[in-house]
């Protein structure tokens, strides 16, 4: 899972988790990613504010998106059971549709249009541990050498641009929690500047932050529910 990658595989690769229970009742059953199927060239496959046709559109993912995450399917067969069907099964079984993030993006989608799709290529990244790079922190271009790290055993470390900060941080279903303040060094920050954007990543990173990965762009997003910070990091 993405969420769980970040700590399991030592890295940030983490756009969402399967959701531990949405409204629909819906269940993570499949893969962990699907991928477009049966949409033509022309056209795109809709993503909805909820599981109905007649639901809000919020987004669209190309005919031939892939790295789409798997939040959990209801209203059909489960992803073992229609991979056994015939194709006259298939047909004759009941349309459900599957909770998805896709760009940033959650959503539902039709489930007849997605198969068993491959995970980004950031996540392959994220595990040989690579280091995020800060790029931007509440919107502000990012200031120095700042940059975060997240380990196996939960330990989240980086840079501010000019002190170190290390803690400790864990999964809360698509949220990452860090219960206590950063432990840090203590040099003086000798431009004003850099000085009050290790304040407001430190401030930012307490508390429950919501995440938001693009594995297009290659960037993940937190965000201080407590603040309403957005610390926007990029792979290195």
């Amino acid at each position: 899972m993405l969420l769980r990658n970040l700590f399991a595989a030592a890295a940030l690769a983490l756009a969402a988790a399967v959701l531990a229970a949405t409204a629909a009742r819906a269940t993570a059953d499949g893969p962990d990613y699907f991928r477009v199927t049966g949409v033509t060239a022309d056209d795109v496959l809709n993503i909805r504010a909820g599981p109905s046709a007649e639901a809000a559109k919020i987004g669209e993912i190309p005919w031939d998106g892939d790295g789409i995450r798997n939040l959990g399917c209801q209203g059909a067969p489960s992803y073992a059971e229609w991979e056994a069907m015939t194709e006259a099964e298939r047909r004759d079984a009941p349309r459900g549709w599957c909770r998805i993030a896709y760009r940033g993006i959650e959503g539902w989608v039709a489930a007849r249009y997605l198969a068993e799709g491959s995970a980004p290529a950031q996540e392959a990244d994220a595990a040989a541990g690579t280091a995020w790079r800060f790029v931007a922190v509440g919107g502000a271009p990012a200031l120095g050498e700042a940059e975060i790290r997240f380990a196996a055993d939960g330990t989240v470390s980086g840079s501010t641009g000019c002190n170190r900060f290390s803690g400790g941080g864990r999964l809360d279903g698509t949220a990452l929690v860090i219960d206590q303040p950063m432990a840090t060094t203590r040099m003086a920050c000798a431009d004003a500047a850099v000085n009050a954007q290790e304040r407001r990543i430190l401030d930012a990173l307490q508390g429950r932050l919501a995440v938001a990965y693009d594995p297009f762009a290659g960037t993940l997003a937190l965000t201080s529910e407590a603040t309403g910070t957005t610390l926007r990091l990029s792979g290195k």
